[in-house]
């Protein structure tokens, strides 16, 4: 299943929903009076099976209904703006977890998983503005594989990784390169990764059981329409089952995300003519295998208040 979630017209919150077969989704909020389900997709998480369940459920009914010409609770994403699939906890996210972005950054690999943590309030939805910040001057791309975690777990056996997965998404760890060098100087990493709309997430959280293998997934990046990053999720340098190993350390909960890393092609390693980096006008596309497009364009124009 591909579970996300979308603001419909007028609404004052942010609905919850799954993804239809037609392209459409049915409206899981509008649908839930008196059949018990979750009221979010972080509620779908924490119910377990169970809750799961009943989503797929009402999934199949919806999809019979559509054979019968009935579109009840069911909307067209055109009609609704997107949302983050859902705001979790903390994210987890890993550096320098392909041997070529290594090397094109001119760094060594680590010799384990390590990486920041982003904060959620960097999260924005597919289609929303990523805002480049005046203070810097290099604002990279980074599309990774992301992880959504199912329950509360700590120092998981990496045998037992993919018990605590609940499924997968997109993120673009946007990056001011410039900002992050000169704090890596200083042994950290804080404001070059967290700064707001630095970490596009979605467009949905796809279920584990439709990805046998995510380290055989396709990871493309374009911009505009130009392809920038392009490699397979197998030649991550440590895998899932590692990473959770590892950041499992610090205690994971329901909806947590560990974000893979990416591979090369960012703006940073770039060495021929002009820049890579993201200016204004530019239209990031990221994309991976089994789950979608992340898609998000590029202004240094201030939010209006």
């Amino acid at each position: 299943m591909k579970l996300l979630s979308f603001r419909p017209p007028r609404a004052r919150v942010d609905h919850f929903g799954v993804l239809l077969s037609n392209g459409q989704a049915l409206d899981i909020t509008e649908a839930k009076i008196g059949r018990g389900l979750p009221d979010n997709l972080l509620d779908c998480i924490r119910g377990g099976a169970d809750a799961l369940a009943r989503v797929r459920e009402v999934q199949a009914q919806a999809e019979q209904r559509l054979k019968g010409g009935s579109s009840e609770h069911i909307v067209s994403l055109k009609d609704v703006a997107a949302r983050p699939p859902l705001i979790p906890g903390k994210i987890m996210a890993i550096g320098k977890n392909y041997s070529d972005h290594a090397a094109e950054t001119g760094s060594a690999a680590y010799s384990r998983p390590a990486g920041f943590i982003k904060h959620v309030d960097t999260l924005i939805a597919d289609g929303d503005t990523i805002r480049k910040p005046s203070w810097t001057d290099k604002l990279d791309y980074e599309t990774e594989l992301a992880v959504v975690i199912s329950d509360e777990c700590a120092n998981v056996p990496a045998e037992e990784a993919y018990e605590h997965i609940f499924g997968y998404t997109i993120m673009n760890d946007v990056s001011a390169r410039d900002v992050q060098m000169a704090e890596r100087k200083e042994g950290n990493i804080l404001i070059g990764k967290n700064f707001p709309t630095a970490a596009p997430l979605g467009p949905w959280v796809v279920t584990k059981d439709e990805i046998a293998d995510p380290h055989n997934l396709l990871l493309t990046t374009k911009i505009n329409g130009e392809l920038r990053q392009h490699a397979n999720t197998h030649t991550q340098i440590f895998h899932i089952p590692a990473q959770m190993a590892w950041y499992s350390h610090a205690g994971l909960y329901p909806g947590d995300i560990i974000s893979t890393g990416t591979p090369a092609g960012v703006a940073m390693g770039y060495k021929g003519e002009g820049s890579w980096y993201l200016k204004h006008g530019d239209v990031v596309e990221s994309e991976i295998e089994k789950i979608g497009v992340l898609r998000n364009p590029v202004s240094t124009r201030k939010r209006r208040s």
